[in-house]
């Protein structure tokens, strides 16, 4: 990135040159040029480091409420202004009159889901028959909550203004996921953890980003558990342990697999949990790797134990679950902030054209606009062209 800054220097010190030796140019446009270098650099700077550093990561949470809005009526008062003139020639005067009508907006009706991800809430609409659903398995119980939130800042006029909500009673989990942008340096600079480039023919899996807020894809080619059970377990895990467990079945391929699958993934997203393993043609667990970040290795070596020695069904989900809330700490995701980004060459060739052309653009103008050292231009220029026609 040093670059960069380096080449923003130059439309200092040569605009130091042309201010020196231009008597058309002020200190305040050398200034603004060299400015305007400064300002080129840090947005090309940033759109090349987001580009190559921007990542997303899978939440998992689950449904803490529902709600049902019914239908309601709002009055509010809409502001209006009106230009008309009065007069005529010289007399002629524009006046702007404000006025106010009474409107109506109803809000119709509707049913929302809240979810909690532990440090993100987020919510969902629904649709009745959902709602139906979850209130039996949350308990039945409806509470009040709270009134209707106005739109226009008007008032109540007509409907129901009340909020009904549902609450969860029961421990019944609905498991729900989210994905979480993240700063990911390491996707930038790979080569600093020395993974092999995976070949294009590999029998790798693509990182299973969420395409159903219900119902993740990180089961993958395994038909012994239940997804359901599986997004259960990432729900009361994740917003406590911040983590994210994915699970893949490579059947009958060996170990070498997982290791590309590493590579694939780069050892997964910052809170990835990833179990690999393969069977033979009875079922039987024969290899088992687990990879991605955290501070506590302790937790893989377990985890591959616990998928050599137990059969692959909805009963060891328990087993995992307990080794991770036992053992797992989170990466500190900080500690990878020494690493540095090199700009890809696009970047380099963006950013030397882009300041080309502002800079011969902006002193183009410097040198041609009405301001110089002495006067502005336009002055000189009116004062020779009154003085022509006067003697003429």
């Amino acid at each position: 990135m040093w670059f960069f800054y380096m080449f923003s220097l130059l439309p200092l010190f040569i605009g130091l040159v042309i201010w020196i030796y231009n008597k058309n140019i002020t200190w305040q446009e050398w200034l603004g040029g060299a400015l305007m270098g400064f300002i080129v650099t840090g947005i090309i700077h940033t759109i090349a480091f987001i580009g190559m550093t921007k990542d997303i990561e899978t939440w998992s949470g689950q449904i803490v409420r529902v709600e049902h809005h019914p239908r309601w009526i709002e009055q509010y008062q809409q502001r209006h202004t009106r230009t008309y003139t009065t007069g005529s020639g010289k007399n002629q005067t524009t006046h702007t009159q404000t006025y106010y009508t009474t409107e109506h907006d109803t809000h119709s009706e509707h049913w929302m889901a809240h979810m909690n991800y532990g440090a993100k809430i987020d919510t969902k609409e629904i649709n009745v028959q959902f709602f139906n659903e979850v209130k039996q398995n949350f308990g039945s119980k409806v509470v009040n909550g709270g009134k209707q939130s106005t739109h226009h800042g008007g008032h109540f006029d007509g409907g129901d203004n009340n909020i009904y909500a549902v609450h969860n009673g029961t421990e019944f989990i609905y498991p729900t996921t989210i994905t979480c942008r993240f700063e990911n340096r390491i996707k930038a600079a790979p080569t600093v953890f020395s993974f092999p480039e995976v070949p294009e023919n590999a029998p790798v899996y693509l990182w299973p980003e969420p395409s159903n807020w219900m119902q993740s894809d990180r089961l993958i080619g395994e038909s012994r558990i239940d997804i359901l059970e599986f997004d259960r377990m990432n729900s009361r895990l994740g917003p406590k342990k911040l983590i994210n467990v994915i699970m893949i079945n490579f059947g009958l391929k060996d170990s070498s697999v997982a290791q590309l699958q590493q590579a694939k993934w780069i050892n997964g997203k910052k809170n990835d949990l990833v179990l690999c393993y393969g069977v033979d043609v009875e079922g039987k667990t024969t290899w088992s790797m687990v990879f991605g970040w955290t501070e506590s290795e302790i937790v893989k070596r377990n985890l591959e134990t616990i998928l050599l020695q137990n059969l692959i069904s909805d009963d060891i989900l328990p087993i995992i679950e307990k080794e991770i809330k036992t053992n797992y700490v989170k990466k500190d995701w900080h500690k990878f902030d020494y690493i540095s980004i090199e700009p890809p060459m696009w970047s380099y060739v963006t950013y030397l054209i882009i300041m080309l052309v502002t800079q011969i653009v902006l002193w183009f103008w410097f040198h041609f606009n009405e301001f110089t050292k002495q006067r502005p231009r336009s002055n000189r220029y009116n004062n020779r062209y009154n003085r022509y026609y006067r003697y003429r």
